[in-house]
């Protein structure tokens, strides 16, 4: 079959070490060797067609196999690819493509135990959807190779990273110079550990559609009072963002969890909004303030006059959509 053919043959070309360093040249060089891979012999017009008619896991390990095979593998137009990067334990690269919703392909770094058996595949049906895995080997830098297949991914397919999950402050780096602008960012703990890293994250990536934060390892006294910008943000400990902060942004969707913003300042935020000079934006606001958990029922009847104090209310008319006026 032409995918486990080419398979086979990329595995005995990479000698079990992926996307090193010098994988551009290696693979040039053994490229022409006694080993060379016959399908590169064609005519071109045979080859393009061929190469047409590949699945996306074929086209990137037949793209791999040498500069030519990767240079004649960017002259088709290909759809353009939905890529996610996920760097946590297990390094993930995620493929999707909206022309074929029911497919998805995913690229695992694993190291779970020494095998000669890396790369290997294998498609999983799981309802509508089917799942093709190509499983490569983590030589204890699979984030840096990650970082490498996903440019090479992304110049064959002509197509941006679109998510980025990631717990290593490295792949943030990367991408701010690789592709700052991005629809969808995640960053768990233990990323963001100084002020000079979120700073940079927010003043250097474009997150045009949701920006997740878990958490910042930074002074519990730090406060931020500049913009978060990205259409949509959720922060799980928020402690850190500010009135300021939420007042002067341009966010549609805000979600605090464990927030310190007191309900004065959630009164504000409601004011402004109503007075149409800020927060034009906003369709959704969720705060939570872990303080209300011990509260008594007398604090409850007193955090909700402080929180709708002066504010100009309507009536439901149990209509429980988006609220078309205010």
């Amino acid at each position: 079959m032409k995918f486990n053919e080419l398979l086979a043959f990329w595995q005995v070309k990479s000698q079990h070490q992926l996307l090193s360093s010098k994988v551009e040249n290696k693979f040039e060089k053994e490229s022409e060797s006694k080993h060379g891979f016959p399908l590169l012999n064609l005519p071109r017009v045979v080859l393009l067609e061929f190469i047409e008619n590949l699945d996306v896991l074929e086209i990137i390990v037949l793209s791999l196999l040498s500069k030519r095979a990767k240079a004649i593998a960017k002259l088709v137009r290909w759809n353009s690819l939905n890529i996610l990067l996920q760097a946590n334990s297990k390094p993930v690269i995620q493929l999707k493509c909206s022309m074929d919703p029911g497919r998805i392909w995913k690229m695992v770094y694993e190291k779970k135990e020494a095998s000669s058996g890396y790369p290997y595949f294998k498609s999983i049906l799981a309802g509508p959807r089917v799942f093709y895995r190509l499983t490569l080997r983590d030589h204890e830098n699979a984030t840096e190779d990650l970082k490498q297949m996903a440019e090479h991914i992304c110049e064959v397919f002509r197509s941006p990273i679109s998510s980025i999950y990631t717990s290593e402050d490295s792949l943030i780096e990367w991408l701010i110079k690789f592709q700052p602008t991005i629809r969808y960012v995640s960053i768990r703990k233990n990323v963001v550990t100084s002020v000079e890293t979120l700073d940079r994250i927010l003043n250097n990536l474009k997150v045009t559609e949701h920006f997740w934060l878990e958490s910042i390892t930074i002074d519990e006294n730090f406060q931020y009072s500049g913009p978060i910008p990205s259409r949509s943000i959720t922060i799980n400990d928020s402690s850190w963002v500010t009135l300021p902060s939420i007042i002067n942004g341009n966010n549609s969707v805000i979600r605090l969890f464990g927030s310190k913003l007191t309900p004065t300042d959630i009164n504000t935020i409601f004011k402004e909004w109503q007075m149409g000079t800020k927060l034009q934006n906003l369709e959704y606001l969720e705060i939570n303030t872990p303080a209300i958990d011990a509260f008594t029922r007398q604090d409850v009847d007193n955090y909700t006059v402080e929180l709708l104090k002066d504010l100009r209310l309507t009536e439901s008319d149990g209509n429980e959509g988006r609220p078309m006026e205010v």
